[in-house]
């Protein structure tokens, strides 16, 4: 069952039209990405779902009801919701204290310290009870906040980009912990950032904003190798991301004429499309041999960067393509800037978008 869905959402401030038809659904128990530039909606959209505004038009449902139903119905669900703002704010008081709050507005105070200690205990503050909250650092200030919004024991746990202040050392720790209450509670997260690689370190589903509107939404594997559109595959940093023409079309099998080259693709589209092919789905070899693969290219490395791991080509074919090979490779087949090479892929290897 879903416990949070968007239908139809748009949000306007006067003129200003910040989400446009939104439609999403959150399964129970899983970890959600909002994931876009700044300005692409992310904190309205959080916000709507905390209850803290109201859509111009469209309706946030939790559980399959219509929370925006009155104001009874917006105080009980939004007692099921913790949320974490970018940058908390501690009370005047002890770090208990500070923890305890959420209990003692709601008058749950049985086992109120032995709950306390354990959440210390997991965000790595134990012994911290009588800390002055206003001391503690940037990074203990969020944990702080983290565990003040988990002592409800929420159903729901909205996260407004947990680790954007954050220093190395805390933004690994909070990550940590993010994904230590996912494992091990049954609390639904959905969390914004504008960091693609937490997303898809700490997120099961990923949705991707730009302007106001989702572009595409997915497991974190389908929007890296499968993206929808040229924006997507831009920001999530696709590699050998080319344009072109569909020519020609049999079966199935298309061949797209760029500017300089013409690549065979698995595709049913038709005309201008825009096409990637991941490095790991090229191979190489300085002489052009017999293979499988529908596409075979001659070009000659323009660059070669050593990434660690690694060895990153970039030959030029009329097209830029870049290749990581393995330094034993480089080293055996006598790779150097201006080499001449022959690149191969299969058709199937060529995502068309």
């Amino acid at each position: 069952m879903h416990i949070v869905e968007l239908e139809e959402i748009y949000k306007n401030y006067g003129k200003l039209e910040v989400l446009k038809n939104i439609n999403l659904q959150i399964e129970k128990g899983t970890s959600t990405a909002l994931v876009g530039p700044t300005g692409s909606g992310k904190t309205v959209m959080l916000r709507l779902i905390d209850l803290l505004e109201k859509p111009s038009s469209g309706t946030v449902y939790f559980e399959g009801a219509d929370a925006n139903e009155s104001n009874n119905t917006r105080l009980e669900v939004r007692r099921q919701i913790g949320m974490v703002f970018q940058k908390p704010l501690a009370f005047k008081a002890s770090v208990y204290d500070n923890i305890a709050y959420g209990l003692k507005i709601r008058g749950r105070k049985e086992n109120m310290d032995g709950r306390i200690k354990e959440l210390l205990e997991m965000i790595g503050l134990p012994g911290y009870e009588n800390r002055n909250a206003l001391k503690l650092s940037g990074g203990e200030t969020q944990r702080l906040a983290l565990a003040r919004a988990m002592i409800t024991e929420p159903r729901l746990l909205l996260l407004d980009e947990p680790t954007a202040n954050l220093d190395p050392i805390s933004k690994k720790k909070l990550e940590e912990l993010i994904l230590k209450i996912n494992r091990e509670s049954e609390t639904t997260i959905i969390m914004t950032t504008h960091d693609l690689l937490q997303g898809q370190r700490l997120a099961e589903n990923m949705v991707i904003l730009y302007n106001g509107q989702i572009l595409q939404s997915g497991t974190p594997d389908q929007i890296f190798r499968k993206p929808k559109n040229r924006f997507v595959a831009d920001f999530v940093g696709i590699q050998n991301l080319m344009s072109g023409i569909i020519e020609d079309s049999s079966n199935g099998l298309a061949a797209i004429k760029t500017d300089s080259i013409t690549v065979f693709a698995v595709t049913e589209k038709e005309g201008k499309v825009h096409f990637a092919i991941r490095p790991d789905e090229i191979t190489i070899s300085r002489e052009k041999v017999q293979t499988s693969a529908r596409n075979t290219i001659q070009g000659k490395v323009d660059e070669i960067i050593d990434t660690g791991s690694l060895i990153k080509l970039t030959v030029n074919t009329g097209e830029l393509f870049t290749v990581f090979i393995t330094r034993e490779s480089l080293n055996e087949l006598n790779i150097s800037i201006g080499t001449s090479i022959w690149l191969y892929f299969k058709a199937s290897a060529v995502h068309v978008f």
